[in-house]
């Protein structure tokens, strides 16, 4: 957390520091102080991304290579699997349809897949 808080400062000394800094991690300037501070320890996130993006800066004790990024889907769409396009409307049965819960239908298909 030290080590959080002295880079952290560093980068509040540069022009626009804190300012800059925090847009560059996508964190709040609230968070950013706090970090600096030494009130409060980033995400694993935000650590990974001043790493990445502040030349020079390497945490002495984690190890954020470890830690896998978000992916972002491409699109919001749900990709059709191309074995779904052959399925035809007679090999689709519905075998149950109920509530379940308040806001939430529960529908349960059974699909015969041409062989």
């Amino acid at each position: 957390m030290a080590q959080v808080a002295r880079v952290f400062t560093s980068k509040k000394k540069e022009k626009d520091g804190a300012k800059r800094a925090a847009k560059e991690l996508g964190i709040s300037l609230a968070s950013f102080y706090k970090y600096a501070a030494g009130d409060d320890l980033p995400r694993m996130e935000v650590l990974r991304a001043a790493q990445q993006k502040w030349k020079g800066v390497k945490w002495d004790l984690i190890d954020v290579s470890q830690i896998t990024e978000k992916k972002e889907l491409s699109s919001p769409e749900q990709y059709v699997l191309s074995f779904l396009q052959e399925v035809r409307t007679e090999d689709v049965e519905i075998a149950r349809i109920g509530p379940k819960g308040e806001r939430v239908l529960q529908v349960l298909l059974n699909i015969r897949f041409p062989g």
